[in-house]
């Protein structure tokens, strides 16, 4: 069976290298997997998580917007904000909670959309923590 060539890049570094069995990934209207053999997309990426499965092994990303490329059994995936589960700072419930209130009485568009974001990317790295738990 064909494998995957996976490249996982942020403005910082890339983050990973490696072939693979398949690829799911957060766009931005929901969950897309990719196996070998996928036709050809791009597609901007939502606040979530990228899984890169290679046999049982799964390497897991959380990921804060960008693009993701499919194109030869090759995905390219350029987020603006990625961490991996070893290098993540876990986020403490106390930290959404607060984040949560401050959105909840904030009435300024832009630092709401601010705040929105924040507690995106805070619940896609909770979401990895217990995934990996």
């Amino acid at each position: 069976m064909p494998e995957l060539t996976v490249d996982v890049i942020s403005p910082e570094k890339p983050l990973y290298s490696g072939k693979a069995d398949s690829v799911t990934a957060r766009a931005f209207d929901g969950e897309v997997g990719i196996l070998a053999g996928h036709a050809p997309m791009l597609t901007k990426l939502g606040t979530g998580q990228v899984v890169i499965m290679k046999g049982t092994t799964a390497t897991r990303f959380a990921i804060q917007s960008g693009f993701l490329e499919v194109a030869d059994n090759k995905v390219v995936v350029l987020s603006e904000k990625a961490v991996a589960v070893e290098d993540a700072h876990w986020v403490k419930a106390e930290e959404i909670a607060a984040t949560e209130k401050e959105l909840s009485e904030t009435t300024d568009t832009s630092r709401r959309q601010e705040l929105e974001e924040r507690l995106a990317w805070m619940r896609a790295c909770e979401k990895l923590r217990i995934d990996v738990q």
